[in-house]
């Protein structure tokens, strides 16, 4: 697995690592303080080992997805990812769970994501766009620590993707078996990771849908050497446990996870 370079860990980088990390602390009194985080609290640990010993497919939102056959799922647990409701006319089904941790896609379609009815995991950052929801969880990033989460009522580790962030979700549930799809692993971004980037582009190339993130829209450019570095964190807490994680992906470029094809599992 590659590592990270000096040339890779600019002054700019770790300077914009430590203003997130002070922009963090009134978050991280009011999730230990405030009346709402230990309701919130108290909400999440109902889905303690909820689905333990069953399995679920979590979906993510690859170009490859439009070639999946996700209708196969919609008898299963499932966890959509993001803008995933941007399926919904090929969909036979709606996800059982929807997570969303990242703050600017939060904040640019919260509309959107008040009108998803299903259970909801979001940034506690973002919790003042989702007032009065019973269908919404909030899960505090931990920014001081790389350690797989096993306990999302406390903290759970953001790391460089989504899709981590929902294993850690579906590990606190207690599923056995996870098996992903959509997560191409593949980007056709050239400016440096974790850069705040205004899309140019008529057509989103990098997701399901042209529009996922429309032109004039902000994104965050991605990092694939830390998510692998995170990927292997989740595969050896699950395997440890004696549960496993499958990546079904369509040509898929992650090289962590065992490859299985979806057929497989049906």
């Amino acid at each position: 697995m590659k590592q990270r370079t000096l040339k890779e860990l600019s002054f700019e980088r770790i300077l914009n690592g430590i203003i997130r990390r002070i922009k963090y602390f009134p978050h991280l009194i009011a999730w230990n303080f405030s009346i709402q985080a230990k309701t919130n609290c108290v909400n999440i640990k109902q889905f303690k080992d909820l689905h333990k010993g069953e399995r679920c497919f979590l979906i993510a939102n690859g170009p490859s997805l439009n070639k999946t056959n996700i209708n196969l799922f919609k008898d299963e647990i499932t966890f959509g990812l993001n803008r995933i409701y941007l399926n919904y006319s090929k969909m036979e089904f709606k996800p059982t769970y929807l997570v969303c941790i990242n703050k600017l896609v939060l904040t640019q379609f919260v509309d959107d994501f008040n009108n998803e009815k299903m259970p909801k995991f979001f940034n506690w950052r973002c919790r003042k766009e989702f007032l009065n929801r019973t269908d919404t969880y909030f899960v505090e990033k931990n920014l001081f620590s790389s350690k797989f989460s096993e306990d999302i009522s406390k903290s759970l580790t953001p790391a460089a993707t989504v899709t981590y962030a929902a294993l850690q979700i579906i590990y606190y549930m207690g599923f056995s078996e996870v098996i992903i799809v959509g997560m191409d692993h593949n980007f056709d971004s050239k400016e440096k990771p974790n850069k705040t980037e205004i899309r140019k582009e008529e057509v989103d190339s990098n997701h399901f849908a042209p529009n996922y993130f429309p032109k004039g829209s902000k994104w965050e450019t991605p990092d694939l050497v830390a998510s692998d570095y995170y990927y292997t964190i989740a595969r050896k807490e699950f395997e440890k446990d004696g549960r496993f994680i499958f990546d079904a992906t369509i040509n898929g470029k992650c090289t962590i996870f065992p490859k299985r094809k979806l057929e497989m599992f049906f």
